[in-house]
């Protein structure tokens, strides 16, 4: 999740959504294993996955920037599409991995630290420095920072080129997150990380990221991915039944918009 909403970020950021970033995952990680299964290597399966991934992110720029469709709308057609395709990858079936160069993504430590957790915070890393300090980090915060970035049209950012990299380098990420998630469970499957983008919204939302477009950080995210983390966490030890696990989410969904809407109201007056 902590992956996913690192670019989350960006995208919403932008006055942006991506509703598909959960189907890619799980679409990321079947590719890998059918291709593996095939007796592929890890990296050519590593690599397909990804660039499969930019492409899905690329097809959801060409609806949203090209096409005009609302990103809402673009990207739950796309999310559902694409999540029909994970499941045709593997013919509706779970896949064991037992590659031991794909498993390293997920299982390995180095120096006593969970790979996972290393590309997560190597993701926040790359993400705030390109937001802080970079003049794409600037466009970012300007598109979203209008409606439809008209204004910053205006002032000659190339808002529609923005768009394609915003929604190319989601999908990037996202496939990224999938292959982690496929190595840490040590299988592949099409149900994988089903319903994840809600919290991953309700994460960046919750670390001050204006729903509308035009503010918020990485950090702010961070610490909302390790919130709501940590709620999945103490429910799992105190054996609360996985099924409530949905009804806290929604809550923080529901609490975390509610949060960026008082928010705005305060700005407004």
């Amino acid at each position: 999740m902590g992956i996913s909403a690192a670019i989350a970020t960006v995208v919403l950021i932008s006055g942006g959504v991506d509703l598909s970033v959960a189907a890619v995952m799980a679409i990321a990680g079947t590719s890998a294993a059918a291709l593996m299964d095939a007796g592929y290597s890890a990296a050519v399966a590593i690599v397909v996955a990804l660039l499969l991934g930019l492409f899905i992110g690329l097809l959801n720029a060409v609806l949203i920037a090209s096409i005009g469709i609302n990103p809402l709308i673009a990207t739950i057609g796309s999310g559902f599409v694409v999540r029909g395709g994970a499941y045709i990858a593997i013919n509706s079936r779970e896949l064991n991995i037992s590659n031991e160069s794909f498993l390293f993504f997920g299982r390995k430590t180095i120096m006593g630290v969970p790979m996972p957790a290393l590309i997560m915070i190597s993701c926040f890393l790359i993400v705030g420095f390109v937001l802080k300090k970079t003049v794409f980090g600037q466009h970012i915060y300007a598109i979203g920072g209008t409606l439809n970035g008209s204004m910053a049209r205006l002032a000659g950012v190339p808002v529609k080129r923005r768009m394609y990299q915003v929604y190319a380098t989601s999908g990037l990420v996202s496939a990224l997150g999938g292959l982690v998630l496929a190595s840490y469970s040590a299988s592949a499957t099409g149900n994988a990380a089903l319903g994840l983008e809600l919290p991953i919204i309700a994460a960046v939302i919750l670390g001050g990221t204006a729903l509308g477009g035009g503010r918020g950080t990485v950090t702010g995210t961070l610490l909302g991915v390790i919130l709501l983390g940590a709620i999945s966490n103490g429910l799992t030890l105190r054996s609360v039944p996985f099924v409530w696990l949905f009804v806290v989410q929604g809550c923080a969904l529901i609490l975390a918009v509610v949060i960026d809407e008082r928010r705005q109201r305060k700005e407004t007056k």
